[in-house]
């Protein structure tokens, strides 16, 4: 008996830390791991989202800086030169300007062909 005793007094506290051990991995342990996986993948989602935002704007603005700065109006001829008709706009700081104006000069000069065009210099 005094053996079984000696086995209760021993084996007592190793079984008190086990189902403390048990009681703090099942209340403390898998609430963090649940919640840093969890973080985890918003961590990763919100940088991919920040990341494709960055890549449009970049994207964005290497080609604002490649479009054309104005517009030119090319008269051509029946013969197929390039000429200049006195009178006739032909720089324009908007494509919307000058395919409208292309499309009142095709209206007025039927003879002429007339074709917009953009250009890197700004033309006054």
């Amino acid at each position: 008996m005094s053996i079984s005793m000696f086995d209760d007094w021993i084996s007592a506290p190793a079984i008190a830390l086990a189902v403390a051990y048990s009681w703090l991995a099942h209340n403390l342990g898998e609430p963090f791991a649940a919640f840093a996986k969890d973080f985890q993948f918003a961590a990763i989602c919100t940088i991919t989202i920040i990341f494709i935002i960055a890549s449009v704007f970049i994207m964005l603005r290497q080609t604002k800086k490649r479009l054309p700065k104005s517009y030119v109006v090319e008269i051509v001829d029946v013969y197929g030169d390039k000429v200049s008709i006195d009178g006739v706009r032909q720089t324009f700081a908007t494509y919307d300007a000058a395919e409208s104006y292309a499309r009142m000069y095709r209206q007025n000069f039927s003879q002429y062909r007339f074709r917009v065009v953009g250009s890197q210099k700004v033309n006054t």
